[in-house]
């Protein structure tokens, strides 16, 4: 048990970290599309493809735990821990939690300026579609 307090203990601060990372490499991208660099944001792009690798590893990882140790969910996972350390990983737990909220918005922010930026160009090149059609 000792080594999967260590484990998740140590994932929690990695995904706590990597999120934080996720967020400043969503916040790039944004100002990379908006700017139109196609360089910046391809590399961008690459870096949050392996932050989300990392992150789904992790994932993985406290899923095998929680069926492992024959509970519920990651709540009942640290109400196994010694009381120190539950307090710890629950207050990184809930961080996360506000994190991977932010992550999502940044992310739902980004592809709605994308999407209308592909409209635009699509109106560009090929114009109205209902414009000359009878009514």
């Amino acid at each position: 048990m000792n080594t999967l307090i260590r484990q998740f203990a140590a994932d929690l601060q990695s995904d706590v970290k990597a999120y934080q990372d996720l967020i400043a490499l969503l916040d790039e991208q944004f100002t990379a599309s908006v700017q139109q660099q196609t360089a910046q944001l391809s590399r961008v792009l690459e870096q949050i493809s392996e932050q989300l690798a990392a992150i789904e590893v992790r994932r993985a990882r406290r899923s095998q735990m929680i069926k492992a140790s024959r509970v519920a969910d990651c709540d009942a996972l640290m109400a196994l821990f010694p009381v120190a350390l539950q307090s710890a990983c629950s207050s990184k737990w809930q961080q996360l939690g506000a994190l991977l909220r932010q992550a999502k918005q940044l992310n739902q922010r980004n592809g709605e300026f994308i999407l209308s930026q592909q409209e635009i160009m699509q109106r560009v090149l090929f114009g109205e579609q209902d414009i000359y059609d009878p009514v």
